[in-house]
């Protein structure tokens, strides 16, 4: 039986170690998982391959609802995967363990209200890009040059990681993986 600390953040300019270290000083555990990689996706390597090695009688420690998933249904259905297989999980910044029927209400009416806090967030940052565009001063983002999405194949291909090419060309990892499947 083990106690894993989850810490994830989606961009650059957010500290993994920051947040893994705040958890870290409130709970004993056994090992630490950070990723930086973004939320708006399932498909995150390090959550994933934690999952699938979590055994019964683990416990999984997180900041807050969001480092789970951005959806209701998505973080529900984790936390049912994790309970299936007899995994605590602690939901750190409410102090939720979903282990008990009431943990489990509480737990599902605050992962609605993170999807509802998060839908919120788009649409007032819709109305600030819309705004800003018919003022001429958005312009969007810029794209990456051809070049460095070369350069990011040439070092997969040679047998680097993406996580890895994607520091060292000083790019997200979301990023990168957008530029590579829109290249199939």
């Amino acid at each position: 039986m083990s106690t894993y600390i989850y810490a994830r953040t989606s961009t650059n300019e957010q500290n993994v170690n920051q947040q893994a270290e705040y958890l870290a000083s409130k709970h004993k555990h056994d090992f630490i998982v950070t990723e930086q990689f973004t939320g708006t996706t399932t498909d995150r390597p390090k959550f994933n391959k934690l999952l699938a090695q979590l055994v019964k009688g683990d416990r999984l420690i997180v900041r807050e609802v969001s480092r789970i998933g951005r959806s209701t249904s998505e973080v529900l259905d984790i936390a049912e995967q994790l309970k299936a297989k007899g995994v605590s999980l602690l939901i750190d910044n409410l102090g939720v363990d979903i282990d008990t029927p009431a943990g489990q209400m509480v737990f599902t009416v605050l992962a609605a209200a993170s999807k509802m806090e998060r839908d919120l967030l788009l649409e007032r940052q819709a109305i600030g890009i819309s705004r800003a565009k018919a003022e001429g001063k958005y312009k969007g983002r810029t794209s990456l040059d051809p070049s460095v999405i070369a350069t990011a194949k040439t070092l997969i291909a040679g047998g680097m990681s993406k996580a890895k090419v994607a520091k060292q060309l000083n790019i997200g990892e979301s990023t990168l993986y957008k530029y590579l499947s829109s290249e199939k």
